[in-house]
């Protein structure tokens, strides 16, 4: 059976067997067929409350923000137990506990805006105990944002021009996290 014949029975399979048809094709990346499956299934009307779209572009924003503090707290970790093994991952490991603390505090920041508790999703969540410990570890093992300046000023390319001020801001990363919401509430809005 060719192709094409085969695309003609779509209508015949099932959500549920559309919906693994669809992620097998993404994951072999035949974006092709990945859309005629999609465009194959039937409409579906879905109501829900207007606070809907809201409510779920914070939840994909605070799995996403969960997620890179994750990541930033392991390479924080990571650094700190390789500063027995090179002399450098010293000033390495502090700046981690710097990144690490600052994209907590954009968190936080951007979670007052909306007068919510920051870590409210994420408490019971794996990994999070072992978040706490790291932001609780980069409270007395972390650079100051003056001492991350010159840290990146030491560690640049020698073409690169010398900074200023940090590149990233706890403000920039509250700003981001606001563009990300609204950007994904219009798209749940339709």
């Amino acid at each position: 059976m060719n192709a094409t014949a085969v695309v003609k029975h779509y209508y015949l399979l099932t959500p549920e067997e559309r919906f693994r048809l669809i992620l097998a094709a993404s994951g072999r990346g035949d974006e092709a067929e990945r859309g005629r499956l999609g465009r194959s299934g039937a409409a579906k009307a879905l109501s829900m409350p207007d606070h809907a779209p809201w409510a779920l572009a914070f939840r994909e924003l605070a799995q996403r923000a969960y997620l890179e503090l994750l990541e930033e707290a392991a390479r924080y970790l990571d650094a700190l137990a390789a500063e027995d093994d090179a002399p450098d991952a010293s000033g390495l490991a502090l700046a981690a506990g710097f990144v690490l603390r600052l994209k907590a505090e954009g968190w936080k920041r951007f979670c007052e805006g909306l007068s919510v508790p920051p870590w409210l999703l994420w408490q019971a969540l794996p990994g999070f105990d072992r978040l706490e410990r790291a932001l609780a570890l980069a409270e007395s093992a972390a650079l100051a944002p003056e001492d991350f300046v010159a840290w990146l000023n030491r560690v640049r390319p020698s073409d690169a021009p010398e900074l200023a001020a940090s590149p990233l801001t706890v403000d920039d990363v509250a700003a981001g996290h606001e563009h990300f919401l609204r950007q994904r509430a219009a798209r749940w809005n339709g």
